[in-house]
């Protein structure tokens, strides 16, 4: 079996520094010892430019060093992606090109030459096919989505084949598989052991596995699971590899549609018409207002020209965190959702607009005392169990070292 494991690596723009530390070393640090230790493994790292820069800030320049050596050796693969983590299908496309090519022009100037993308990693994997379309035209060949955007489905994606979207040009989409990435997250599999039992005779067969998940899980939301890597990666029946590397590998292609959705959307939610349900769940008065917010900031920040230093905290402002701790589906932090709205906020005061100014702060004022209210009456709390015991599947709790999504 050939696996193909993608690690997403990102840190918010409002993250606060002694948890970027505790996290580079729990984490990403030991990431880059194990692939140095290993030279039969491979993988398909995506790290946004939000953390890079936070990298080069903080003075960690052997995470930096140590990713560029295994870049240049070929056995660690770069995706592009959007630099502040914003969810792209829910913003203006000019924004989304906008942070598609900032990113690449932070990881360049960080990452040197080893940093030459051919693929994609929408945030979250929240997928559409205008989006697909965009990424084409930005000149990447390929984009990863998850299982569900293949046809709404789970467990519909025929193992060992190559997919390209219809009407793209041999445009590639590659869909992660949920059941062993969600396995991975959630700490089922705590060893090689486990990853095994769980793929059960799959892992003799020639076929290729596509997990996903955030990087930080190995080391950081469970210590001692990156040591699964180690074990893989000197498996003789586990060949593992980049995802540019396997059509080169599985001859097999299919031509698809796709269905818009994330790697956190469920069948249930896809039905009821709600493809991005942690950032954009209808009803949510919180999401509401953000979205009210987050609209009105990028309206005074192109009015005013796109001047700085508006621009650029607009930029930090769009970033993912603030609506996916307001969902509720299955995590709360008032924390979090406040400093998204004081980012956005920020970014309309620059402007000069006293009228936007005034009106963003009511919203900010409002995010923050609808937040602590839910917080302080037990109502998120109520919210989240309705979710957990809805989706079994995600009943389970990640241990968070600091507020970070």
């Amino acid at each position: 079996m050939y696996w193909a494991n993608f690690l997403h690596l990102y840190q918010p723009p409002v993250q606060e520094r002694w948890i970027v530390e505790k996290v580079a070393d729990e984490c990403y640090r030991r990431l880059v010892t194990i692939m140095k230790e290993n030279p039969r493994g491979r993988l398909t790292v995506n790290i946004n430019g939000s953390l890079t820069e936070q990298f080069h800030l903080y003075g960690m320049h052997d995470i930096l060093d140590g990713l560029r050596e295994l870049a240049e050796e070929g056995r660690l693969e770069f995706t592009e992606s959007a630099v502040y983590h914003p969810i792209l299908p829910l913003i203006p496309e000019k924004e989304v090109r906008r942070q598609i090519r900032l990113n690449q022009e932070t990881n360049r100037e960080y990452l040197g030459d080893t940093y030459r993308p051919r693929g994609f990693f929408p945030p979250e994997m929240c997928y559409s096919r205008r989006l697909a379309e965009i990424v084409k035209e930005e000149g990447f060949e390929w984009i990863i989505a998850d299982e569900l955007s293949y046809n709404g489905r789970l467990g519909g994606v025929a193992p060992g084949r190559i997919y390209t979207l219809k009407g793209l040009g041999g445009f590639q989409i590659f869909f992660k598989e949920r059941k062993h990435s969600a396995a991975l997250t959630y700490g089922k599999y705590r060893n090689l052991e486990d990853f095994l039992a769980g793929t059960g005779p799959d892992y003799r067969r020639e076929t290729y596995l596509l997990t996903g998940t955030d990087g930080e899980i190995y080391g950081h939301h469970h210590a001692g699971l990156e040591n699964l890597l180690a074990e893989a990666f000197r498996h003789p029946e586990i060949r593992t590899c980049t995802i540019s590397e396997l059509p080169g590998i599985f001859p097999a292609r299919e031509k698809v549609e796709s269905t818009a959705a994330s790697w956190s959307t469920w069948e249930d939610e896809l039905k009821g018409g709600i493809p991005y349900p942690q950032w954009d769940y209808p009803g949510n008065r919180l999401h509401e207002l953000q979205w009210r917010l987050t609209k009105l900031a990028l309206e005074a920040v192109e009015e005013a020209g796109g001047e700085e230093p508006a621009r650029s905290q607009l930029d930090r402002g769009l970033h993912s965190c603030q609506y996916w701790w307001a969902s509720c589906r299955q995590y709360f932090n008032v924390e979090m959702i406040e400093k998204g709205a004081e980012k956005l906020l920020e970014a309309v005061r620059n402007t000069q607009n006293a009228e936007k100014s005034a009106e963003a702060e009511k919203l900010a004022a409002e995010i923050g005392e609808t937040a602590r209210k839910w917080r302080d009456t037990g109502y998120a709390e109520g919210l989240i169990k309705e979710y957990q015991q809805t989706h079994k599947d995600v009943a389970h709790e990640l241990t968070f070292g600091g507020a970070k999504k």
